[in-house]
């Protein structure tokens, strides 16, 4: 028996495609709650609290050990354009590579591009069709466990530059890059995600399969961490100098060059100083020795006379 199938409605056979934008809507709104939020909390702990809140350059530490720095997600914290850059063109890529397996995954059997499987077997014997998938419970366990592992630090990392980003004390273009940089992450995070999932329902017929093409797909998020390798590779100066933890050292003091100046011109002073102390003591160092010898020769002829008065009743004898 042959069966031929032809979608009549090509817009809801590419369901997918069209619900990407409004799932990527639906995490940026989430996003901006999750700031709104936050936000408002800072307000309201700034005013029941009078601790003064945490300096901008343990933030800024404190964002970078979030993000990790093995990663070009960390040029997320800084201000380099050029950084910003490479991450926007990773971000890109990742996203563009996860829109094939969301092409593969369509619901339309007339596309070649389509991946999807057909596990339905109608034997010409039987009136009714069954379906020769294996997929249980246990592989979309082992889905979910895998998904956890591998997405779960991205996406909370995400949620704290997010929360970072709603904090009084910082600059409005610090709270932009912060606000961006966890909304980029936490968006990549969950579309992988989101491919996953509608990918392995599409194709997956067993519990092996689901396994490999999950890891498959998880593989795309260690494309931040390769990109940073190779930068390390051609020029790890140039990624050294583009690092947030340069920019810190580098912003922490302002005035450092001022005082380190002052602190210099304080020191020699200290030196020359020390150094005319010095000369006093070796010139009375140099008295004192006079004076020793002298005070020797004069013992020396008292002693020259005490012997000589010594041997004077031996020669009368």
């Amino acid at each position: 028996r042959t069966f031929s199938y032809s979608c009549p409605l090509p817009r809801r056979c590419k369901n997918y495609m069209y619900f990407t934008g409004v799932f990527f809507a639906c995490v940026f709104g989430a996003c901006c709650v999750l700031a709104f939020v936050s936000l408002t909390y800072d307000k309201f702990r700034n005013s029941s609290s009078s601790h003064q809140p945490p300096r901008k350059d343990i933030d800024r530490k404190y964002a970078l050990e979030t993000v990790g720095d093995d990663s070009v997600y960390q040029f997320l914290i800084g201000t380099s354009w050029i950084g910003w850059s490479i991450v926007l063109v990773t971000m890109a890529s990742q996203i563009w590579i996860l829109f094939v397996f969301v092409q593969g995954a369509e619901v339309n059997l007339s596309d070649d591009k389509s991946d999807l499987a057909y596990t339905y077997k109608c034997p010409r014997d039987q009136d009714e069709c069954r379906d020769t998938s294996d997929l249980t419970w246990q592989g979309w366990t082992v889905y979910a466990i895998l998904m956890a592992a591998y997405l779960m630090k991205d996406a909370i990392n995400g949620a704290k530059l997010i929360v970072l980003s709603a904090k009084k004390r910082h600059s409005s273009n610090t709270k932009t890059r912060l606000f961006f940089g966890g909304t980029l992450l936490a968006s990549v995070t969950s579309f992988t995600f989101y491919v996953s999932t509608i990918y392995n329902a599409a194709i997956a017929t067993s519990n092996t399969d689901i396994i490999v093409n999950s890891v498959v797909i998880l593989f795309i998020t260690d494309v931040d961490e390769l990109f940073y390798d190779i930068l390390m590779v051609i020029n790890p100066h140039w990624v050294e100098t583009m690092s947030p933890e340069e920019e810190e050292e580098s912003d922490a003091e302002p005035g450092r060059g001022e005082k380190d100046e002052e602190d210099s011109q304080q020191q020699q002073t200290k030196r020359n100083l020390d150094y005319q102390n010095l000369e006093g003591d070796v010139q009375k160092l140099k008295k004192d020795v006079q004076v020793l010898h002298k005070t020797m020769d004069l013992l020396q002829e008292q002693n020259a006379e005490l012997k000589r008065r010594l041997t004077m009743p031996q020669d009368l004898c």
